[in-house]
């Protein structure tokens, strides 16, 4: 357990956790279907050694994208990468050839780091964009044990990896999920990683063991699943292919994770079917032949969590509580509270930035705040306040240190009559009902429309008429607690999923009934 450090950069982190940790465990992961283990220092050796390759390969600070899958390799080689200094642009493995090519012009990518199997892309993605200076294949993990070895601290490079950063200088750009508009590049300095890792406002003890799934070229997993593990000297497990989430989590046996509302609520699903399928077990046993014997708090971001299912998961012995951040926050601007009565809220503040509400809009200054959006003045100035405060564009309220999130500004819909609605509202009255998968309510001729996805392992069978009946049934309820103003009109079910960012976010602006 770690109180009251603060460190500037990625650096610091890495080399204080080594120090402090050690050959404890750090990093679990799957090869060739065997458990691996990596310690702190092997890990900042490894991060180490990276980045000497790097420097040597090109000694010069560049724009690299990296287009790879989360595995132990790829962590090193991102957090090798900003000890390099330079400035590192990691894209969703899955992207296609034309988005990259965008991205690539946008993010003026100089040099392209990606995994064996994205390859062929990669060549598609440089007869396309023309200022790509140089493509690195990086192999299987024995390409870089090749690395580690040739680079290392005892080598004739060691001093590469001794090099002079300047801290407020963007290392990270992470671009936005699109999923309100355009995707813009936030600019992230080594001090805003560091100050968004080393708050005290929640820690973990070192005998934990984190459960880690989400992509890694999202600053949410990285951030929160790498660098705050390393700062907290807990143990991190990758779960490696998605497909075999439910069978690894039973291998690791995690005592928390951090998870995004979609997941968390499959999760409920199959031990709610665990428990029928198995009468005699109490709820904690059934919820453990499903997450392990030892899970007992899951950190939910991403989207809105609501109190029937954080009720639920208590009923299994499982805390579930909401924290609350964004990219361009380097991301968190709460965090989890296990402890105090406002289990609903979405998180208590770090105690590292100011935060404050005004018209309704949560606001952010301090040093976890990004520098910037990439070649975007404009947008960047539209970004914040005239006092330097960032405009998140999230409603909420505030009582004490929690924050309640209400909603995205941009999605108000506003009806003839001046009431200003926030679907989200709205949606989260929906999201205990199990039947219902997903749901986006939308403004249509005056009326609110709520397009529905059905959970397919509840309603298999899709939309007979019990189905139907079962959803307007849902709808009178969820209206009868409303004012006239705010009732669902009508509602339409979905034939296909709504389509989702890597992080489980639907794209409000890209679905089609």
């Amino acid at each position: 357990m770690t109180e009251g450090r603060k460190f500037d950069s990625v650096r610091d982190i890495l080399d204080f956790a080594a120090e402090k940790y050690g050959d404890a465990t750090f990093m679990k992961f799957f090869r060739d279907g065997e458990v691996v283990s990596k310690s702190f220092r092997e890990f900042r050796e490894n991060c180490c050694a990276v980045c000497r390759y790097i420097r040597f390969v090109d000694p010069n600070r560049r724009h690299i994208g990296f287009i790879g899958k989360t595995s132990y390799e790829y962590v090193t080689c991102l957090t090798g990468m900003i000890l390099s200094g330079n400035v590192v642009v990691p894209f969703d493995p899955n992207i296609s050839v034309e988005e990259a090519t965008v991205l690539f012009a946008d993010g003026d990518i100089e040099m392209l780091f990606c995994e064996e199997e994205s390859l062929k892309k990669a060549e598609k993605i440089e007869a396309a964009y023309q200022n790509l200076e140089r493509t690195i294949s990086l192999g299987d993990w024995k390409w870089f044990e090749k690395v580690f070895e040739k680079y290392s601290s005892d080598s004739e490079y060691a001093s590469l990896s001794d090099v002079e950063i300047d801290n407020d200088r963007t290392a990270l750009m992470i671009y936005t999920s699109g999923t309100t508009g355009d995707r813009k590049g936030v600019m992230l300095s080594n001090r805003n990683l560091g100050a968004n890792t080393t708050y005290d406002a929640e820690v973990m003890d070192s005998r934990d063991v984190t459960f880690s799934f989400l992509p890694m070229h999202h600053v949410f997993c990285y951030a929160c699943d790498v660098l705050r593990t390393l700062y907290d000297g807990s143990c991190l497990c990758l779960n490696g292919e998605l497909g075999k989430f439910f069978e690894n989590i039973l291998t690791f046996q995690p005592t928390t994770m951090r998870i995004v509302p979609a997941i968390c609520k499959s999760m409920l699903t199959k031990i709610k079917i665990a428990e029928r399928r198995n009468p005699n077990l109490s709820k904690r046993e059934a919820a453990e032949t499903v997450v392990g014997k030892n899970l007992r708090k899951m950190i939910v971001g991403s989207a809105f969590l609501s109190s029937a299912i954080i009720d639920n998961f208590e009923q299994y012995g499982i805390k579930a509580r909401m924290g609350y951040g964004m990219s361009e926050c380097a991301p968190r601007i709460t965090t989890i509270d296990y402890e105090s009565g406002q289990i609903y809220s979405t998180g208590k503040l770090l105690g590292t930035d100011e935060v404050r509400i005004k018209d309704g809009e949560i606001q952010v200054r301090g040093p976890s705040v990004m520098k910037g959006y990439y070649k975007r003045p404009e947008a960047t100035r539209e970004a914040f306040t005239e006092d330097g405060f960032l405009k998140t564009g999230d409603l909420g309220v505030m009582r004490g240190n929690h924050i309640y999130l209400m909603g995205r500004k941009k999605n108000i819909i506003v009806l003839s009559n001046g009431e200003n609605i926030s679907p989200e509202e709205l949606e989260n009255k929906f999201v205990d009902d199990g039947i219902i998968k997903d749901i986006i309510v939308i403004g249509e001729n005056d009326h609110l429309i709520a397009e529905i996805f059905l959970n397919p392992e509840l309603a298999p069978n899709g939309e007979d008429e019990s189905v139907r009946k079962e959803l307007q049934s849902i709808v009178d309820r969820v209206n009868g607690e409303l004012p006239s103003d705010r009732r669902i009109f009508d509602f339409r079910v979905r034939k296909k999923p709504f389509p989702r960012t890597s992080t489980g976010k639907i794209k409000r602006t890209e679905f089609h009934y």
